[in-house]
């Protein structure tokens, strides 16, 4: 172990173990690290199950911890839903011009690193030509970078909005909303004479009565659904998808659908400070976490950004999972400034 970074929470230990089950030196340090207190032993259950949930291989010798790992514990227990608190942080936020500059920003990240003056002239520019922060302007609920917003909709649904996400809604003759951005969790009354329709790029996601989570990043759409049954067709989706609990779909900038299985209890998970991915594109699970941090995230390898990352992150600690994401891939993680951070291939 003395010449490999020793991993520090369980989701980076159950990926190494993964990956090196015959290593008796790791497993020596993993018996340490969970000896060493009982919030490591709680974290390394918490994450065995999630794991499990995932329908993930557990390491060969994750039984040897069996007799901790609360496998018949029900799922609607294991990740605990939003309480009253967040329901008492109900408002209607206006759009701000600093929130429609943290959307720009997203869109250099590709580009590379641009330079303190420009950057500042670059956002300007972009802040008025831009038709994604146009859209942004116009939003009815918006969230600035890290927050969340709990919001009661006219129809008496309960819309859980993501940090940098913006959402406009249209309740005058039906029940009509449109994701300009991020990532919203629906609960919806049902109401069989007037359809819910959420709309994301050239996606349309049509319920009756069902709780089901929408992302927009960057090209992509995914939907997630908690319960109930959604329908997920429109324009730009080049075979319709009927999805019912615990079935999720990937939505490609092409049209292209991929379906996926994922427990439900897990859909929605960032509304308890947890990112849980499953094969998903790296660069799109490091634009969700930057969603919760200042600054700038750049991936400077296309074949990086393009791998799979599958893990359980503490959205909490955005740097912290970043670095865990990297670890995961054989990256590198450079904090360049405050505002700057770099992930890098070894």
């Amino acid at each position: 172990m003395s010449n490999m970074t020793i991993p520090a929470t369980a989701s980076e230990w159950i990926t190494r173990l993964a990956d090196e089950p015959d290593n008796a030196q790791l497993r020596h340090a993993h018996d340490a690290w969970l000896m060493a207190s009982e919030e490591n032993r709680a974290d390394w259950d918490e994450t065995l199950r999630v794991w499990q949930m995932l329908d993930m291989t557990v390491p060969v010798h994750g039984a040897e911890w069996a007799h901790r790992v609360r496998a018949n514990t029900p799922q609607q227990d294991r990740i605990s839903p939003v309480g009253d608190i967040g329901h008492s942080l109900r408002t209607n936020r206006p759009a701000s011009c600093a929130s429609a500059l943290g959307h720009a920003r997203r869109s250099w990240r590709r580009a590379g690193i641009v330079g303190g003056v420009f950057a500042t002239l670059v956002a300007c520019v972009l802040l008025l030509v831009s038709p994604a922060v146009t859209e942004r302007l116009a939003a009815d609920y918006i969230t600035a970078t890290g927050e969340t917003l709990v919001v009661d909709l006219p129809d008496g649904s309960i819309m859980h909005l993501g940090p940098e996400s913006a959402i406009a809604l249209d309740f005058d003759e039906g029940r009509r909303i449109k994701l300009l951005d991020g990532e919203a969790f629906f609960e919806v009354k049902p109401d069989e004479k007037r359809p819910f329709v959420v709309r994301a790029k050239e996606a349309r996601v049509t319920v009756l009565g069902t709780a089901f989570n929408v992302q927009s990043d960057r090209a992509s759409v995914d939907v997630a659904v908690e319960h109930g049954h959604v329908r997920v067709d429109g324009s730009g989706v080049a075979t319709p998808r009927e999805l019912h609990a615990g079935d999720a779909v990937h939505v490609m900038a092409d049209g292209q659908t991929v379906m996926r299985k994922m427990s439900p209890a897990l859909v929605a998970s960032w509304r308890n400070g947890q990112l849980i991915a499953k094969d998903q594109p790296f660069a799109d699970m490091v634009e969700t976490v930057d969603r919760y941090q200042s600054g700038w995230v750049v991936v400077t390898d296309d074949d990086l950004a393009a791998t799979s990352l599958t893990g359980f992150y503490d959205l909490n600690d955005p740097l912290a999972a970043l670095q865990a994401m990297a670890d995961a891939q054989g990256a590198e993680i450079k904090q360049v400034s405050p505002w700057l951070v770099l992930i890098s291939p070894k």
